[in-house]
Order: C-alpha cells, then structure tokens, then sequence
C-alpha cells in the first residue's frame, strides 16, 4: 500500500508543477507570446507543409481532449490530464495558425466515439496520440529553418512530458529508452487516419 501512495503522490506532483510552471502563462495567452517572439519571419514553403502537418495532429488532439474534459466520464487524475492537455494542445493550435497565418489548412471535424467516454480507452487513445506527437516532433524539426527550431523543440518537449504522464498512469515506463525514435510523417499520418476520428 505504500508504494501506491509514493506512485500517486508522484504522478499528482507532476500534475501540480505541470500546472504552476503553464498555468498562468497558458491563461493569458503568454506561451504564444513567447513562442512567437522565437520565430518571427515568414515560414518558407517547406516550413508551411511541416507545420500544416503537425497542425493536423495538433486540433486533434486539443479537440478530443477538450470533449474528454468536458464530457462528464473522467475522474481523478485522467480529468486533470485531460483539463491540462485540452489547454496545451490549444496553446500550440493557436501558435501554429499565427505563425502559418493564411497558409494554415482549415480545421477538421472529428468523432470521438467512445475514445472520450470510456476512461480506460481514452487513455490508451491518448498515449498512442502523445507518442505519435513526440516522434513526429522529433522527425521534422531539424527541417525546418532556424528561427522555427527552437520554439519547434519547446513544443516538443512538452508532448513529451504528456507522453511521459499517461504511460506512467498506465503503469508503462514513462522512459523506457535512452533516445527516441522518429517517425516519418506518413507514419504519423497513418495513427490519425487509423483512429478513424476525423470526419472532414
């Protein structure tokens, strides 16, 4: 019994030092801010088709954990998960609309189904989106040009820390390897269009 309140303690002190290091910045718009204040030129032809693709997974993510947060069926520390990412994930949308401007592609329409009505699915649907998030961070960022890398690797380490979160929620090694590996975009792109989320 005591290891499961030290694992418990551990997983809420992560929760809380997520909250008080974003929280207020979250809140007032600075993240974006500060991101953008990183990368303040034009995004070159290929910069747009990388940020347009992680777009993509982006405001899904913030729109499926936004419904899960929402929707009633969470409890606990998978409702604070929930609350916190919907805000990230949002924070990041945003930041990439900003920095593609007219050249952002338009917003999709999604179904969740029961990924955001069952607890145990939607944790596992959110550890396969965070890993897919990490990788395809890890596999584009060093394309893009200068001024776009460093708030490009802020994000990532974020979407790291979520991955990092649910994996030990799940009782899975929350870093299993020394250095992870990257994925391709179409291998990104095959996990979103396997969820079968997206509508239009």
């Amino acid at each position: 019994m005591g290891d499961g309140s030290v694992h418990a303690t551990s997983r809420l002190g992560l929760f809380k030092t997520a909250a008080l290091l974003g929280g207020s910045a979250l809140a007032t718009g600075g993240v974006v801010t500060a991101l953008a204040g990183r990368a303040d030129q034009a995004p070159t032809a290929l910069d747009a088709r990388i940020l347009n693709y992680v777009l993509r997974l982006e405001q899904l993510k913030a729109a499926f954990y936004e419904e899960a947060a929402n929707g009633g069926a969470l409890v606990g520390e998978l409702q604070q998960f929930a609350e916190l990412l919907a805000r990230h994930e949002q924070t990041h949308v945003s930041f990439l609309r900003q920095r593609l401007g007219p050249r952002a592609d338009d917003e999709r329409t999604y179904d969740f189904g029961d990924a955001t009505k069952d607890p145990n699915v939607f944790a596992q649907t959110a550890r396969t989106l965070e890993e897919a998030a990490v990788a395809g961070y890890i596999g584009q960022g060093a394309h893009l040009t200068r001024p776009l890398m460093v708030p490009f690797a802020q994000m990532c380490s974020v979407e790291a820390r979520h991955a990092a979160w649910i994996d030990d929620f799940l009782a899975s090694a929350p870093a299993p390897r020394a250095a992870d590996e990257a994925m391709a975009p179409a291998d990104v792109l095959a996990v979103i269009e396997e969820t079968g989320f997206e509508r239009g």
